[in-house]
């Protein structure tokens, strides 16, 4: 049982870390100096915060604020394991009250700043990564300023606690290089599009050379090189036609002669004569 609540944690992690740590913008959230924690022992960090004015946020003075342990994958809490008041989520567990102080002058920043103290003792909940979260009672601002969460790993042996550490490195590793990978597709793309331009300018440049070349005019003859505007079988051609011409203009102009359609009686009779 314990095995398969370790393989439900793990899977947990990976679905949170990565939406976590891409999403935080400008939030600020609470991080222990331990990267583990056994289930009974005492868990404690105290950390300043930005806190000048924010839409919803409540006041350093207001409160009191609550801080819970949010369910593994629960679909009631925002992304970031913030709580989206008035309902803090079913099966979320009551760690304790968020001390809250301030506004302070942080040396070396600008703007107001708080300070803001959580000391709980770890529930017995299965392994994994939890994000905390904060509302007032009753729940009205989901953070305080601009403090919002908290994340925190629970585990049940130190051997656990090496095996999520280490998939932790991991996992950040994983991050840095999705991030060096986006950088890279970046500067691939600007490549490809100033590639493809110049082919488009290369094919513009090609094609308007072949068109000036088109309309350059031939290059002049050399002698010796030329060559009749009339072919023989047209010259020879032409010459049949003159001499066939010519012999019909000819007999046209000789006297005809008519042959007669009988035989003259002197003829016949000098045929007779002579027999």
């Amino acid at each position: 049982m314990r095995r398969c609540a370790w393989i439900v944690a793990l899977a947990s992690l990976l679905a949170i870390v990565p939406v976590t740590a891409s999403n935080a913008g400008g939030w600020d959230s609470l991080s222990f100096p331990q990267d583990h924690y056994l289930v009974g022992h005492v868990a404690s960090t105290t950390q300043m915060f930005y806190a000048a004015r924010l839409n919803g946020a409540g006041e350093l003075d207001g409160g009191p604020y609550y801080a819970y342990l949010l369910p593994l994958g629960d679909k009631n809490a925002m992304g970031l394991g913030m709580i989206d008041p008035p309902n803090v989520p079913a099966g979320a567990i009551q760690l304790g009250m968020l001390q809250v102080s301030g506004p302070f002058d942080r040396p070396g920043y600008k703007g107001p700043y708080g300070r803001a103290s959580l000391t709980f003792t770890v529930p017995d909940v299965p392994t994994g990564r939890y994000s905390i979260g904060f509302c007032d009672d009753p729940c009205r601002h989901g953070y305080v300023g601009w403090l919002a969460w908290a994340s925190i790993t629970i585990v049940h042996t130190e051997e656990e606690g090496r095996l999520l550490a280490s998939l932790d490195k991991r996992i950040m590793k994983i991050l840095h290089l999705r991030g060096d990978l986006r950088k890279a597709e970046a500067v691939t793309a600007k490549f490809e599009d100033r590639v493809a331009s110049m082919g488009a300018d290369l094919r513009e440049r090609t094609m308007a050379l072949r068109a000036a070349g088109a309309r350059q005019a031939a290059p002049p003859s050399q002698p010796g090189d030329s060559r009749p505007l009339i072919s023989w079988w047209a010259v020879a051609l032409l010459a049949v036609a003159l001499v066939t011409a010519a012999v019909i203009a000819w007999r046209r102009g000789r006297p005809s002669v008519r042959v007669p359609d009988t035989v003259p009686d002197e003829l016949i009779e000098r045929e007779r004569t002579s027999v």
